[in-house]
C-alpha cells in the first residue's frame, strides 16, 4: 500500500459519487506566541493498494513533534477493499480540533497500515 497523497487543509468534504473537494491547502502555521492552538484543520490524504492486497487493514495517523511525541491522540480505524477486480483506494477525511502546537517546529502526521508506516506529511508552526 502507497499513500496517493497526504495534507492538511481549512475545509474537505468527499460527496456520495466519491468526488473529493479541498479548500485551503496548507502546510505551515503561523503563530505570536506558543503553545498556539488551530482551533480547526483537516488532514486528508487517499490510500491506494494493488487489487493483491484485498481485505481488511488497521489504520493509524499520529500527529507527532520532531521527537515523535504524539501531541494529539492517535486516530486509528480500518480500511477495507472488498473485491479482487477493484484495487483498494480509499479517501481519509479528519477533522482535527483545537489542535495545540507546544513550539515552533516541525510536526508529521504519520501514516500507518497494519503497523507498517506507509507515508508522512509535514507542517511546520512558525514564529511571526
Amino acid at each position: 500500500m502507497e499513500v496517493g497523497f497526504a495534507l492538511f487543509a481549512d475545509a474537505a468534504t468527499l460527496d456520495s459519487s466519491g468526488k473529493l473537494s479541498v479548500l485551503g491547502v496548507f502546510d505551515h502555521i503561523n503563530a505570536k506566541e506558543f503553545p498556539a492552538t488551530l482551533h480547526r484543520m483537516y488532514f486528508v490524504c487517499k490510500i491506494k493498494g494493488h487489487r493483491s492486497e484485498i481485505g481488511k487493514y488497521k489504520l493509524k495517523v499520529n500527529l507527532v513533534d520532531e521527537d515523535g511525541k504524539g501531541i494529539i491522540n492517535a486516530i486509528t480505524g480500518e480500511i477495507e477493499s472488498t473485491g479482487e477486480s477493484e484495487p483498494l483506494s480509499s479517501t481519509l477525511i479528519l477533522e482535527l480540533s483545537n489542535v495545540v502546537f507546544p513550539y515552533p517546529g516541525a510536526y508529521a502526521a504519520d501514516i500507518t497500515v497494519d503497523n507498517h508506516h506507509i507515508g508522512t506529511s509535514t507542517i511546520n508552526a512558525n514564529r511571526i
